[in-house]
């Protein structure tokens, strides 16, 4: 310890340094735990779950409220949006606050609207996507939709794989088969973008290949349909294959080209790719990782 006393001003505490640091890249090869693995045990000699998460009690959880015989007390646990093991209240997880509308003594008054309504015309919205969309080779078939307790049943073409399961057993396809591949998405996704439909989350997870060996565009949950002008609100995807524009509420078909940019770049390279940071900001300003230089200018330039 260093005492500094008295009038003696020669003495000047040391400055700082700093190095900034140099962060790259890695590909999902090097990152060894495969994506989808579960996370690692918990040491043998460890504090209690209870200790860190205290248990809620049934005195803290909602209970239904009704001094009528015939009244129905399930529509909490029946909430398919509701789940006890989050922190948020049943009013936060079920409803959206619209306007508070005055305030008393004895509460507050909020106007609100159920999210349970919001999802049910969104599952509604892509069944109509669906029918809408003519058959295609490079779309995963839909055959029909049904709706039983509060579920919706999508029935559709079976594949044989999704891309990011195969990307994640191999990391290092030829750039051939990558084109191949490459072909068959742009089929796909000119064919929804002819129909005025944007697909808004064009990912590995969202592909699948089908037993005829093609790649085909699936999950169609958050289609937009562009016939009626710009849409002026959408749900965005997945942010490691965001596109720029989305991000100004700008959304069309030039966001699915740019999604499908990062895939084919994430296939290619087998980079893991960013979902936020300086490294995410580079790539959608056209800037390519060192890795994507080994592949043909070709590629490098879709």
């Amino acid at each position: 310890m260093i005492l500094v006393g008295g009038n003696d001003t020669s003495f000047q505490r040391p400055a700082p340094v700093f190095v900034p640091e140099h962060r790259t890249l890695s590909t999902k090869k090097s990152r060894g735990t495969p994506k989808f693995a579960p996370p690692p045990k918990a040491p043998v000699k460890s504090c209690p779950v209870t200790r860190i998460f205290p248990r809620i009690s049934d005195y803290d959880r909602p209970q239904p409220v009704s001094f009528r015989d015939d009244s129905d007390t399930s529509f909490i646990v029946q909430s398919p949006l509701y789940s006890a093991e989050k922190t948020a209240l049943y009013f936060e997880q079920c409803y959206a606050i619209e306007e508070k509308t005055w305030r008393r003594f004895f509460g507050e008054v909020y106007r609100v609207r159920s999210k349970e309504d919001g999802r049910q015309r969104r599952r509604m919205e892509e069944v109509q996507k669906h029918e809408k969309l003519p058959k295609h080779k490079n779309c995963v078939e839909f055959y029909r939709a049904w709706e039983e307790r509060q579920h919706l049943y999508l029935l559709t073409e079976v594949c044989r794989t999704s891309l990011a399961d195969m990307a994640e057993d191999r990391h290092d396809l030829p750039e051939s088969v990558v084109w191949d591949y490459l072909v068959d998405l742009l089929q796909g996704v000119s064919h929804l973008h002819k129909h005025h439909l944007v697909h808004m989350d064009i990912k590995p997870e969202n592909i699948f290949i089908g037993y005829d060996g093609l790649c085909k565009l699936g999950d169609f949950g958050l289609v937009i349909e562009t016939s009626q002008g710009p849409v002026k609100e959408a749900m965005e995807g997945d942010p490691k294959y965001l596109a720029p524009e989305v991000m100004n509420l700008q959304f069309g078909a030039s966001a699915d080209i740019f999604s499908l940019g990062m895939t084919v770049l994430e296939l290619a390279t087998d980079l893991d790719l960013p979902k936020q940071g300086d490294m995410w900001q580079s790539l959608r300003q056209g800037k390519l990782p060192p890795v994507a230089y080994s592949l043909s200018s070709d590629l490098q330039q879709c």
